[in-house]
């Protein structure tokens, strides 16, 4: 019971892992010479308790493959940074990049506590959850009149909040707002509806949702809509990313869905705002994309001057209405500027691997007869996050993005194991399709 006890606290911790999304910057507010986030508190409690648990025999490494290339890649980084040319001190900088360092790695804890289905569908429930009631609060600060949405953020001030008049967020040379909800900036709450958004749709396709159906479409629509005011064009392509992904493997209505939603998009004159903002984008017409021109440009040059082990982690990228330095809105390119191509690599080559040992799980997903969409949505959600990571880097640089798209990924790697020690069943033409 004992043991029992402790594996239901790691679960929950997991399941919880999500909240801290409400507030993901805020900080505990009694100071004793640190400020720990929220979020650090979690993670800690993850690894500790899976850490004792592997400590006194009651687990063990089930995972090996999986283990060993993400310490790997982040044993790269890690040793890219330790020899860059940035100063190596307790600061800022070392904070984070300690914090982004274990978001990689939230993967291993997750995919050995996630041991049950129970287990993994209330985890997915909970990011679907906080997810859309993220999002409500971003459309409610989005049409509450704009003195009411600062002071209720600029309130978030003792949790280590900024305030000033960037709390509120526009499109650039433009007084048209973008929602934020609680994540200071709106391309960051865009990966987090894309994140939940992906986990949401196969839901309404699945023979056996975790919801009944009603249920995730009234946790869908706030998604969607959310995703919409965020003016995250990267969001925007990487959700549709993920639906695409989900479709090809099995819920081929999702095409027919993209197909009206884009005609819906090009004849809707209430579409034309957003149609035009994406066009525009793609085109690099407006001030926000061509700086992101700009960026890649000047990451070629920083890559091509320190191809082995970058230019350090020191320099974040500064805000929009500011030049960049080493900032770059991409992960790729900010992985090779930072830490080298060869840390580039290992992250590339984590993902691939990752792929090639999930396949048969996820082909065996694409044609079970009882499918509950878990394995579909992480995977959509996962290749909308490498698709998103083309024009964002928020999947590398913000603890808690990088903890999430971790966290999921440790999800879809405890669902495949419980799916293949799962008994034997049919595709539609009664052929034996696998187990389950």
């Amino acid at each position: 019971q004992a043991e029992d006890g402790i594996r239901d606290i790691g679960v929950t911790g997991v399941q919880t892992c999500a909240l801290p999304i409400f507030l993901p910057f805020a900080v505990v507010p009694l100071r004793l010479g640190v400020a720990p986030t929220f979020l650090d508190i979690l993670t800690a409690v993850i690894w500790a308790i899976w850490l004792i648990r592997l400590a006194t025999g009651r687990d063990r490494v089930r995972f090996p493959a999986p283990v060993f290339m993400t310490c790997l890649a982040t044993g790269v980084v890690v040793a890219s940074y330790l020899a860059s040319p940035d100063p190596l001190s307790l600061n800022e900088t070392t904070r984070m990049f300690a914090k982004v360092s274990l978001g990689h790695l939230i993967v291993i804890p997750v995919a050995h506590l996630l041991g049950s289905r129970a287990s993994i569908n209330r985890f997915v429930g909970t990011v679907i959850v906080v997810a859309s009631i993220e999002s409500l609060i971003g459309i409610g600060l989005y049409f509450a009149p704009r003195d009411l949405s600062y002071r209720l953020l600029a309130a978030l001030e003792p949790l280590g909040y900024p305030v000033g008049d960037t709390v509120l967020r526009y499109r650039p040379d433009t007084d048209i707002l973008r929602a934020i909800g609680t994540s200071i900036d709106p391309n960051m709450l865009g990966a987090l509806l894309m994140i939940g958004g992906a986990l949401a749709i196969p839901q309404l396709l699945a023979t056996h949702p975790i919801w009944p159906r009603p249920v995730t479409v009234v946790l869908l629509a706030p998604i969607a809509v959310g995703l919409l005011l965020t003016e995250s064009r990267g969001s925007w392509l990487s959700l549709g990313a993920a639906v695409m992904i989900v479709g090809t493997l099995r819920y081929r209505r999702l095409w027919v869905v993209i197909g009206v939603a884009g005609a819906l998009a090009v004849f809707l004159p209430q579409a034309q705002r957003f149609t035009e903002h994406l066009i525009s984008g793609l085109q690099a017409q407006d001030r926000a994309s061509s700086m992101r021109l700009d960026e890649i440009r000047n990451a070629y040059t920083i890559i091509t001057g320190a191809p082995w082990i970058g230019v350090g982690w020191g320099i974040v990228g500064r805000s929009i209405d500011l030049e960049f330095t080493r900032g770059v809105s991409n992960i790729y390119l900010t992985i090779a500027q930072r830490s080298g191509i060869p840390a580039l690599v290992a992250y590339l080559g984590l993902w691939v691997g990752m792929a090639w040992g999930l396949w048969p799980e996820i082909r065996q997903a694409s044609i079970t007869v009882r499918d509950d969409g878990i394995m579909l949505g992480g995977t959509g959600a996962i290749g909308g996050a490498l698709v998103a990571g083309m024009v964002d880097h928020h999947f590398v640089t913000f603890p808690h993005l990088v903890t999430l798209l971790w966290a999921v990924t440790g999800m879809v790697l405890a669902q495949a194991a419980i799916n293949s020690r799962g008994t034997p069943v049919v595709d539609g033409d009664g052929r034996r399709a696998g187990t389950r």
